[in-house]
Parts: structure tokens; C-alpha cells; sequence
């Protein structure tokens, strides 16, 4: 999994990083020295399951950050936790009023940040995707055999993908419809929402939740396999 870290400064930035690696499931953290950055990371594909991001920065602050995803319908979900040196009741309620998922007060202390991380984490965890371990006893599976299915459906996936414009609508359902439920079983939750709406959708607005299905099997399988 991998987390986004926001902030302009950088000698706030390396602590939290730090304590950002040490928590279960996180594989990678990405910087970005303030929000115009970050949207350039996440609208070039960049996908973590979280955003640690400062209230005020240069260019675009956290707020505008949040507003920007919350209006895109693929980076619409991700959570937000804010930082601020300002405790002040406004600075919460800007925050929250956002959609912001968490808050944490300048300076932290990994006491007091990291049980507010490792909660934002857990939720999004589980609304992306089912844990390995139930998906694996529900089917009766190996780990790798888990791994071995997902490829296949992502590979279907890319199939769809590459054959989009020689599909009729007829087809084109039946291949939508197919890892939409695949998804399900396999417990990919966040892909099953993204496809769901365009089982019956025309062949664009068929294209983006689609590679964005094979960017999450991507960040699934390298942390998996």
C-alpha cells in the first residue's frame, strides 16, 4: 500500500514519513512538497490508499487538494488526514467540512499520530479491497493460487481494454459483467464499485474505470505476490 505525504515543509515531512513506513501493510511512501505537486503524482495514476496532507501550503493548500479529488470520479474516495500547527476550532471544522477523514495537531508525537493513521488505513483498507486471508478461506484457496486468479482477471482486464473499440455493446456487457463479479470474488471491492456503473455504459466511459481496475490489480499484486 502506498500513502501520499504532503507538506511543504520538509523537516515536518521526514518524521511523519518515517512513522508512516513502520505501519502494517504500507510498502511505499510518496512525497510531494505541496498540493499542485501531489495532483500531478496522483493524476499521472499515482493510487495510495492515503493522503497525509498540510492545511496551508504554497500553490494549493490541503482544502483545495481535497476539493480537487472529491471531484474526480476515480480519486474521489481517498482519504484525507490533515496537519496543521493551527488547533484552532476553524481550522478543524475547515477539515472536516472538506471531507477530511482524520485530523492531526503540529508537532505530532507517533503517540499521538499513529493511532489516528493506522484508523483512517484500516477503513480504507476495507473498503478497497477484502483481506487476503478471509478471500483465501471463503474459496479454499492457496495464496498463490489468489494471486494466480487475480492475474487472469487482470489479464482479462487488459483484454477488454486493448478490444474495446471491436466490441459490440452485447459483448462488451457480458466482458464488463464478467470482472465486475470476478471482482466480488475476489474480493476486490473497490474495482467491483468502479465497474458497476458502466455495465451498461458506451465504450469511453467505459475506458478510464477500466485502467483504473488495472492500476489497483497492479498495487494489489505487487504487495501480494
Amino acid at each position: 500500500m502506498k500513502v501520499l505525504v504532503v507538506d511543504d515543509d520538509e523537516i515536518s515531512r521526514m518524521p511523519l514519513v518515517r512513522l508512516i513506513g513502520t505501519l502494517p501493510g504500507v510498502t511505499d511512501v510518496v512525497e510531494a512538497e505541496d498540493g499542485e505537486a501531489a495532483w500531478a503524482l496522483l493524476d499521472a495514476g499515482l493510487r495510495p490508499v492515503l493522503c497525509c496532507c498540510d492545511l496551508y501550503m504554497p500553490r494549493l493548500d490541503g482544502i483545495g487538494l481535497l476539493e480537487r479529488t472529491r471531484g474526480h470520479p476515480l480519486l474521489a474516495p481517498l482519504p484525507f488526514v490533515m496537519m496543521s500547527s493551527a488547533a484552532d476550532r476553524d481550522s478543524v471544522t475547515r477539515a472536516v467540512s472538506a471531507g477530511a477523514a482524520g485530523f492531526i495537531v503540529k508537532p505530532y508525537t507517533p503517540q499521538t499520530a499513529r493511532p489516528a493513521l493506522e484508523r483512517v488505513l484500516s477503513k480504507s483498507r476495507q473498503r478497497q479491497v477484502e483481506a487476503a486471508a478471509e478471500v483465501r478461506n471463503r474459496l479454499g484457496i492457496s495464496q498463490t493460487q489468489l494471486v494466480q486468479v487475480t492475474r487472469r482477471w487482470q489479464a482479462e482486464a487488459t483484454t477488454l481494454l486493448d478490444g474495446l473499440d471491436a466490441l459490440d455493446i452485447e459483448e462488451r456487457q457480458q466482458a464488463l459483467r464478467r470482472l465486475h463479479g470476478a471482482a466480488l470474488t475476489l474480493g476486490q471491492l473497490r474495482c467491483a464499485e468502479l465497474l458497476e456503473p458502466v455495465l451498461g455504459a458506451g465504450t469511453e466511459a467505459v475506458r478510464a474505470p477500466v485502467r483504473e481496475v488495472l492500476l489497483l490489480a497492479d498495487a494489489w499484486l505487487a504487495g501480494a505476490a
